[in-house]
C-alpha cells in the first residue's frame, strides 16, 4: 500500500513539474557533457611571447629610433666585433690589429706588441665573451658600449661574472668598417697661434676620446725669463670654455707647464668632455700667467715669487 501510494504521488508530481524537471535533466546533461569534453580535450597554453627592450642599434643617447644604425650597417658591425673578439680569443693578434683603424693604431698602438699588450691587459689570457648596446651616432661615427665578459662555461671558473666596460667606435675607412678601441675618437690638426710680448702659443693639434679631449700646445717663451702657467700653486690655473660652461684642467695629466727663458715647451691640456654632448669648445684660457726672474719648480710659485713677478696676467687662446 505505501509503495503504491510513493508512485501515485511520484507520477502527479512528474506530471505536474514535467517540463521543469526536463529543463533540469537537459541542463545537467549538458554540463556533464560539457566537463567530460574538458577532460578529454585539454586547452593548449600559449604563453605570451617574452618581452624584452634590448635594441643593440638603438643608440641610448638617441631621441627615437629613426636615430639608429642604418640597417646596412648592422650586420657588418656585428661581424667586424665578433671577428674582433674571435682573433683576440684565439690569440692571433696581427688578425685582430689589422681590423683597427690607422688613426688608431697610429695613436695609441704604433707596434703589434703595444696592441698585444692591451688586449692581454682585458682580456687577462681568459676567453671572453661580449654584449654591445648602440650609445651614440656622432658625425658619422658610431659609438657603442661594449661589455666584456669571462665566459664562465669555457673558462671553468666560479668566481662569478666580472665585467669591463668601454666604447669603440666603428669608423668607416677607404669604405671599409673598420674598429677604434678604447674609446679613441680620433685627432684633428689644428693651427691656431696667440702671441704677446712675452710669449707665443701654437694650438698644434686636438685629439678626442669618448670621454675627454686633449689639446697640445706648443709654447715659445720669448723672454730671459721664467713663465709659469701651472704648477698646482693656485686654484683652476687652466680652463676649457664650453659653450659658456667653464671646464677645468684635469691637474693629474701633468705637474707643471712653465718654460725657462728663451725656449720652446710642448704640453698637453685634458679636459672632461664628451664627444656626444654636441657642445662647441669656445677657448683656452691661461689664468694665471706669471713672469719670474727666478723660478724653482720643485718648490713651485712662492709668495717671494708672486711679490717680486714681473708681471701676472691672463692669456685667452680662441678655438674658433
Amino acid at each position: 500500500m505505501m509503495w503504491t501510494d510513493f508512485r501515485i504521488k511520484s507520477y502527479n508530481f512528474f506530471k505536474k513539474n514535467r517540463r521543469k524537471i526536463i529543463i533540469i535533466l537537459s541542463i545537467w546533461a549538458v554540463i556533464i557533457m560539457i566537463e567530460y569534453y574538458l577532460r578529454t580535450h585539454p586547452k593548449p597554453i600559449i604563453l605570451n611571447e617574452p618581452l624584452t627592450t634590448y635594441k643593440p642599434y638603438v643608440p641610448v643617447m638617441g631621441t627615437d629610433e629613426e636615430e639608429k644604425v642604418p640597417e646596412q650597417y648592422q650586420e657588418p658591425i656585428s661581424n667586424l666585433i665578433d671577428e674582433y673578439f674571435n682573433y683576440c680569443n684565439t690569440g692571433e693578434y696581427e688578425k685582430a690589429y689589422s681590423l683597427i683603424t690607422e688613426e688608431c693604431k697610429a695613436k695609441n698602438y704604433p707596434t703589434l706588441d703595444q696592441f698585444k699588450a692591451y688586449v692581454n691587459t682585458v682580456f687577462e689570457g681568459k676567453k671572453k665573451i661580449y654584449n654591445i648596446q648602440s650609445y651614440s651616432i656622432v658625425d658619422n661615427k658610431y659609438i657603442f658600449n661594449v661589455r666584456i665578459l669571462d665566459d664562465i662555461l669555457a673558462n671553468g671558473t666560479s668566481d662569478g661574472y666580472y665585467y669591463y666596460e668601454e666604447k669603440f667606435v666603428m669608423i668607416e675607412e677607404n669604405g671599409e668598417i673598420k674598429l677604434s678601441i678604447a674609446e679613441y675618437v680620433g685627432d684633428e690638426n689644428l693651427n691656431i697661434t696667440v702671441e704677446d710680448a712675452n710669449v707665443k702659443i701654437e694650438v698644434v693639434n686636438k685629439s678626442v676620446d669618448y670621454e675627454t679631449v686633449t689639446y697640445k700646445l706648443k709654447v715659445t717663451n720669448k723672454t730671459d725669463k721664467y713663465i709659469v702657467f701651472a704648477d698646482n700653486t693656485s686654484v683652476k690655473e687652466i680652463e676649457l670654455y664650453v659653450n659658456g660652461e667653464m671646464r677645468a684642467n684635469n691637474n693629474d695629466h701633468f705637474a707643471y707647464f712653465y718654460a725657462v727663458p728663451n725656449t720652446t715647451v710642448t704640453q698637453e691640456l685634458q679636459f672632461n668632455k664628451f664627444y656626444d654632448e654636441k657642445a662647441e669648445d669656445e677657448k683656452i684660457t691661461l689664468k694665471n700667467v706669471r713672469i719670474f726672474n727666478d723660478y724653482d719648480w720643485k718648490v713651485g710659485t712662492t709668495q717671494e715669487n708672486l711679490d717680486n713677478a714681473v708681471e701676472v696676467y691672463t692669456i685667452e687662446v680662441p678655438l674658433q
